[in-house]
């Protein structure tokens, strides 16, 4: 019975000892501060290269003739795509990566009225306003593996990768066709102009290994650097073409001319299969910048 309580005590105190030299092995600040990530831990990352530059040009280094600083960064272009981590093991994380981008563009075109040609100061009116839109969507998720020592982590994964990027024109003119523009010497019989264009929807798929090193400079913020290598397809099929034109319509009896639309599609449509470092397959296919910033909590 006392060899049997002697061993018993003596699993218990091993067992002790071994949670000791374990709690010990979590690296923590002065203050106590646990630094490196752990189970259960959420992260959000971006590109450090805006904050950078920030830190450069408040410093007044690198600066050009009185511009602002830029920071060199090893691959530009995707600082406008968030990454998300949520760690299933001290050393194993889920990774996502999204972006939202919108841009529409308003171009107004003034000059004298077309209609008034002989009027020695003619009215300067507005003639045209153009819309360019563009958007651009991106979605990727994978899992991500690290190992390390101290606060330097290197870490390797891979993710998939879905992108949608859209393109449009819209114009609107102020001056109609009709037989008064006719008049004017504004159009003739066979006058044409675009009122729309819109590009087909590009879709882009891949898969992208990754790997790289983190730097925790406090405890769970890290600035680190990323490279990648995608394999990714991009179809790009035909868009639509919306003309209006100024004379007798084909397949009508008409005989005055009149305005008429035609709607056609696009001139091109493309497709793009490669396998290439970040940014060189295509911008849908989400290289991530080199520098990064991550935040664990």
């Amino acid at each position: 019975m006392k060899k049997v309580t002697l061993l018993l005590a003596a699993c218990v105190i091993a067992a002790t000892s071994f949670a000791q030299d374990a709690s010990q092995d979590v690296m923590k600040s002065k203050k106590g501060f646990v630094i490196l990530p752990e189970a259960g831990d959420l992260a959000l990352g971006f590109d450090a290269i805006p904050v950078i530059d920030f830190a450069l040009n408040a410093a007044d280094i690198m600066s050009n003739a009185g511009q602002g600083a830029q920071h060199p960064g090893y691959v530009s272009g995707f600082n406008q795509i968030i990454v998300g981590k949520y760690f299933l093991k001290d050393n194993m994380a889920i990774r996502g990566r999204f972006g939202i981008n919108t841009l529409v563009t308003s171009t107004n075109t003034f000059g004298g009225d077309p209609l008034t040609p002989n009027v020695p100061e003619p009215e300067n009116i507005l003639l045209q306003t153009s819309k360019e839109g563009n958007a651009n969507y991106f979605l990727a998720g994978g899992l991500e593996w690290r190992r390390g020592h101290n606060r330097l982590q290197g870490y390797y994964g891979g993710e998939l990768l879905v992108g949608l990027n859209s393109g449009s024109i819209k114009n609107t003119y102020e001056i109609e066709y009709n037989q008064a523009a006719q008049d004017a010497g504004y159009i003739a019989p066979g006058t044409s102009r675009v009122l729309s264009q819109k590009d087909g929807m590009a879709i882009t798929v891949g898969l992208r290994g990754f790997a790289g090193v983190e730097y925790f400079v406090l405890p769970k913020i890290s600035i680190g650097a990323e490279f990648g290598w995608g394999l990714g397809f991009v179809t790009a099929p035909r868009g639509k073409v919306e003309t209006e034109f100024w004379g007798i319509e084909p397949g009508t009896s008409a005989t005055s001319p009149s305005a008429y639309i035609r709607e056609t599609e696009g001139n091109e449509s493309s497709t793009n299969f490669g396998l290439a470092v970040d940014n060189g397959v295509s911008n849908v296919l989400g290289g991530t910048a080199a520098v990064t910033m991550h935040f664990h909590f």
